[in-house]
């Protein structure tokens, strides 16, 4: 990207800072970082309420925007010591990586689902904090990042929340476990007691997912439970947590039950430790725009929004001017076919030219496919 590029979509961003929503509780105790050139080009600035913030960001307009997940007494000090420490928001980064530039993209479905299941198993219902104090928005790239700001969480130190992500990915996990035998007064032959789908944690997940393959994808535990008496037989069972409602033997039935264990954990993206875990730790400051793609790293609105929300529709940069402006560019490598915008785009040829609605020139341009055609 050229200079000239450069300050035509720095005042595109500066026109979107100047009427964003920009809700930053505790402003004043955090610590943020910019960057035009990387993601953070510098560090340890503070503002003293949204105003400054938002003043600044139309004035300067960097390219990245983030902010400690920590509060401090003091966040502009240095070194970090100086700082005082006050406490920190858990937060969870949820990100895909795929083969080049756009593969990712086709793969957002995928990180949606264990955000769905991040936000309903284990937040929610696992650690019981209430919707109001999640922040759930798009990273403006790749994935998502939840944002705890339940009070409860403030304190504790790196060494918990690692240990919470091991929770959360599954680490040490043995559903075998779940299982062992009990033999009644007058009788010999044991029965295998397991989980039942009303207990908490990854008990009761693990035996309302058996119970939900059953009901749909019998088939894949055992040909048995094709047989729908077999299979009822068994699912009572289950709610009992007397899995000895078949004639599978134990080691045949727990392995057949891999498929559901595998499911049981958020580990099917990259939930980034290292952000849970790092109290120093910078990130993307919520309604900001991601320098790379000029998404906006979009808020969603509620839990109930989460299916609903498309990222490369609803993260697109809209304001009264943009909405209506066109931009043309040339592309400067071969793109693959994507959605963009609600809409079908390429694939697009090097050396193509094309006209867009503004956000979506902007996309590509940033992404590094594209120049702007300067009329």
């Amino acid at each position: 990207m050229n200079e000239q590029e450069r300050q035509l979509i720095t005042k595109i961003f500066s026109e979107y800072y100047a009427e964003a929503e920009l809700d930053i509780p505790g402003i004043e105790h955090r610590e943020f970082g910019i960057g035009n050139y990387k993601k953070i080009d510098a560090r340890h600035l503070s503002f003293g309420s949204v105003s400054d913030f938002r003043r600044y960001l139309t004035t300067n307009t960097p390219f990245f925007v983030s902010h400690s997940t920590s509060y401090y007494d003091f966040p502009g000090a240095t070194p970090i010591q100086k700082k005082q420490w006050k406490g920190a928001d858990v937060v969870f980064d949820l990100d895909i990586h795929a083969e080049g530039k756009y593969g990712a993209y086709a793969l957002l479905d995928r990180v949606k689902a264990d955000l769905v299941r991040l936000v309903d198993d284990f937040l929610i219902g696992d650690f019981g904090v209430d919707e109001k104090d999640l922040i759930i928005d798009f990273s403006g790239n790749r994935g998502y990042h939840v944002h705890i700001r339940d009070k409860r969480f403030l304190p504790i130190g790196a060494e918990e929340r690692r240990e919470l992500v091991d929770y959360i990915m599954g680490h040490g996990l043995d559903y075998s476990k779940f299982f062992s035998d009990s033999y009644s007064a007058d009788s010999r032959k044991a029965r295998l007691v397991g989980p039942r789908p009303e207990e908490g944690g990854y008990r009761g997940r693990f035996a309302r997912g058996v119970i939900k393959l059953l009901e749909t994808d019998p088939k894949s535990i055992s040909r048995l439970f094709s047989d729908p008496g077999k299979r009822e037989f068994f699912i009572s069972g289950v709610k009992e947590g007397n899995w000895s409602k078949t004639s599978l033997k134990f080691d045949d039935l727990v392995s057949r039950l891999k498929i559901v264990a595998d499911g049981l954990a958020v580990q099917s993206v990259d939930t980034d430790a290292g952000v849970t875990q790092d109290l120093s730790k910078l990130i993307r400051v919520p309604n900001t725009i991601h320098g790379e793609t000029g998404l906006i790293a979009k808020v969603i609105d509620g839990r109930g929004a989460i299916e609903k929300f498309e990222p490369l529709r609803d993260a697109l940069i809209e304001t009264k001017t943009i909405a209506n402006e066109t931009m043309m560019i040339l592309f400067t490598e071969d793109v693959p076919a994507l959605v963009l915008g609600g809409e079908n785009m390429g694939p697009f040829k090097k050396d193509e030219r094309r006209e867009f609605r503004l956000p979506i020139s902007m996309f590509y341009v940033l992404k590094g496919s594209a120049s702007i055609v300067i009329r």
